[in-house]
């Protein structure tokens, strides 16, 4: 049984247990919590492509400076 299948079921009984205000209301506490849960991961995944960038112009900064120097050592 997926989660296709299980989540009409817990829904179901949900409503019985709870009825149908109390289910509404515990559906919109957890559309919430989802919510929160999800906005740090949102925040990493819209930073992470310039911290990439960030780090991949850094390297490529410290390959020209080092490749320079040697370059002048081998002048001297």
């Amino acid at each position: 049984m997926g989660l296709g299948m299980e989540l009409p079921l817990l829904l179901a009984i949900g409503i019985v247990v709870l009825g149908p205000k109390r289910m509404q209301t515990m559906l919109g506490h957890v559309a919430r919590v989802k919510a929160e849960l999800h906005k740090p991961s949102r925040r990493i995944k819209s930073q992470l492509p310039g911290e990439i960038e960030a780090a991949l112009q850094d390297g490529r900064n410290d390959d020209e400076t080092s490749s320079g120097a040697r370059h002048r050592e081998d002048g001297l």
